[in-house]
């Protein structure tokens, strides 16, 4: 902690965690949050987040391909073709789950802190799963409300120093709760806590429900009551009581199920709940989560333990920038090949597709793809990733120059790549427009048209002006291949007919 002397009401504790900066509530971890309440997203905003944090992207990919999110197996490369798969929400949560976690274990209390993200994690893989089974129109939101119920109590023990300490001893001494320890030691629950930061980070309106109104007779509502209940008791007094049956015969009448397929589905829940926790990266978390005794003939649940020990998390380059990853390029050719062969030639699909291709298999800075204006006279960005997407969609808006040649339009209007090397730039310095060269620097790059029924409708650019890195024949020759899969995708969708709306 920063400061030499605890905080001493509610309101010093939430300015020391504002001050501290928890992780989970950094840049990344709040633009994705604010995904939870927008069904209309597109899938490029998402993908453009998640490829911004080269340690988030490969993350993401491991669960994605997890034998809890992806049970069938099918490969995925790529962020795209993941939310493509698995759904843009379940891809949301991933990240959510993933900086939570990476918040907690930067935690001074590591004991402590492991518990309630024990506690959490199974609180929410067992909501999530009565909401599916209920047919709810968005487990995932589910999930994350209930994950981030107890983000005060989480928080308390990422910053709590020697007050943490006072408050676990005081909790241990017979005929003492939890609740009650808190108000002794701190004058407030670490409930309160966690409804003022939900309120100050403006998440979910579920999540804001869950810990504003958690008695609503509301069917979600109860999916996040009863997996914390279960998530609680069996973490107290284990799964063999007769409370725990009692939970169970509310979870058979919340999701319609018989008696003894609500307890499966419960047990199943927990080893779910462990190997998720391995898989974000939290073993040392997920052996606080208490496991049921299952049939003999589930072979697979019964080595959940086992897998917990083998599991750690994929190593991160630490570069900010992508390398050239020749394995990776070719799945991706691959996933977009066979997303074309499969007559999914959705035009931001496909386009998003290919700016992950070329950014993460080439090994780019920059990608941006840009639409000709309706009148021909403009180019205007459409997608971009790299460090400085923002700036470079809105930044990236050129017009024609009346007799002035233009490299951009030049490219549109020959129809061919082209490559600006560093000799290049020097000496035709007059062919690039002066707003680019603001824009991106000095620096070499690329263009590659996109034509369609031989009319070319925008171009891809590309460079690596952020890490100074050279550009060269085979990243250029990928880059044009990349392209070229584009402009085939998008020729197959133009050449069928309209569904009328």
């Amino acid at each position: 902690m920063k400061t030499e002397t605890s905080p001493k009401s509610l309101d010093e504790w939430v300015e020391l965690i504002r001050q501290e900066e928890m992780p989970i509530f950094d840049d990344t971890a709040q633009k994705v949050i604010a995904f939870a309440d927008d069904e209309l997203a597109p899938i490029s905003e998402l993908a453009g987040v998640i490829l911004h944090d080269a340690s988030l992207t490969a993350r993401v990919l491991k669960l994605a391909n997890s034998i809890y999110y992806n049970p069938t197996g099918a490969g995925i490369s790529t962020i795209t073709r993941a939310v493509i798969l698995l759904g843009f929400n379940a891809v949301r949560d991933m990240c959510l789950a993933i900086t939570l976690v990476d918040a907690l274990v930067k935690g001074a209390a590591r004991e402590r802190l492991s518990r309630e993200l024990a506690r959490s994690l199974h609180s929410a893989t067992q909501a999530r799963a009565l909401a599916a089974a209920r047919g709810d129109k968005s487990p995932e939101e589910v999930f994350i409300a209930t994950l981030l119920t107890r983000i005060g109590e989480m928080a308390f023990w990422c910053f709590c120093g020697e007050i943490g300490q006072t408050l676990e001893g005081l909790s241990k001494q017979p005929g003492i709760t939890p609740e009650q320890a808190q108000e002794q030691v701190l004058g407030f629950r670490l409930s309160l806590l966690s409804k003022h930061l939900i309120q100050e980070w403006h998440l979910t309106e579920l999540l804001q429900k869950a810990i504003s109104h958690p008695t609503q007779k509301d069917e979600r509502m109860q999916a996040v009551v009863l997996g914390q209940q279960i998530a609680r008791h069996a973490e107290d007094k284990g799964w063999r009581t007769e409370e725990m049956n009692q939970l169970a015969r509310k979870a058979a009448k919340l999701t319609d199920l018989p008696l003894g397929e609500a307890k499966t589905l419960l047990y199943r829940n927990a080893h779910e709940a462990t190997q998720l926790a391995a898989d974000l990266g939290a073993s040392f978390a997920a052996i606080h989560i208490p496991l049921p005794s299952l049939n003999e003939s589930d072979e697979r649940a019964q080595t959940t333990t086992d897998r917990l020990l083998e599991s750690s998390p994929a190593a991160v380059s630490p570069t900010s920038q992508p390398y050239p990853d020749a394995p990776l390029r070719n799945k991706i050719l691959r996933e977009l090949t066979a997303f074309l062969d499969a007559g999914q030639c959705d035009f931001n699909l496909v386009m998003e597709l290919v700016l992950e291709g070329i950014y993460r298999g080439v090994g780019m800075d920059r990608v941006l793809f840009a639409l000709m204006t309706p009148d021909k006279q403009g180019i205007k960005a459409k997608y971009a990733l790299g460090q400085d997407q923002g700036e470079l969609t809105s930044g990236f808006h050129f017009t024609r120059r009346a007799n002035a040649p233009d490299i951009l339009f030049q490219t549109m209007d020959r129809k061919l790549p082209h490559w600006m090397t560093a000799r290049d730039c020097e000496e035709y310095a007059h062919l690039i427009p002066s707003g680019l060269t603001q824009l991106v620097g000095y620096t070499p790059f690329m263009l590659a048209p996109i034509v369609v029924n031989q009319k070319c409708i925008g171009l891809f650019y590309t460079d690596r002006g952020l890490s100074k890195r050279a550009l060269d024949a085979a990243s250029f020759n990928d880059f044009k291949y990349f392209v070229s899969q584009a402009n085939l995708g998008l020729s197959l969708a133009a050449s069928r007919p309209r569904r009328k709306s």
